[in-house]
């Protein structure tokens, strides 16, 4: 039995975000959403302690910082973004890139929820969902990242 969230789309930090499979499908074992990451875009640098991460790129170039690796991912690309690792991914290119984005476990989809249904000027919300479910920023990243690539949070 299939989630009612199953292909809706809501925008999460600027991203065109489409659920695919819930823990409502899966035992609560992951989430799947399909993710749009639009030409000069940078996903806010972060760092989860509760959830393992992995992204395959279904079209286009992406730009990904894991850690301290760098590289540029291609189609069918899978990358692994594991708990406690700090990370990122950005397009630098003209071109929208497509993503899966695969959590475990599953209620990360109820964080990209709570982020949707927020202002800009939520902070101490945004900050409070955050915590909740082990989110928190990477400092210098954006910066360092926008400076050398000319993409935007």
């Amino acid at each position: 039995m299939s989630s009612p969230l199953q292909d809706q789309q809501i925008a999460v930090g600027g991203l065109p975000t489409i659920f695919r499979a819930l823990g409502a499908d899966t035992t609560g074992t992951i989430s799947v959403v399909e993710q749009v990451v639009s030409p000069g875009a940078l996903v806010w640098p972060h760092v989860h302690t509760n959830h393992d991460q992995v992204n395959v790129v279904l079209s286009g170039e992406l730009g990904v910082r894991i850690g301290d690796r760098e590289w540029t991912a291609a189609p069918g690309e899978t990358i692994a973004k594991p708990r406690l690792v700090p990370h990122t991914v950005w397009n630098a290119t003209d071109d929208p890139v497509r993503i899966l984005e695969i959590s475990s476990p599953s209620d990360f989809e109820d964080y990209f929820l709570a982020l949707s249904a927020l202002s800009p000027d939520d902070v101490a919300v945004r900050t409070e969902t955050q915590q909740r479910y082990g989110v928190s920023g990477v400092p210098g990243w954006a910066e360092e990242l926008s400076e050398r690539y000319g993409v935007h949070l």
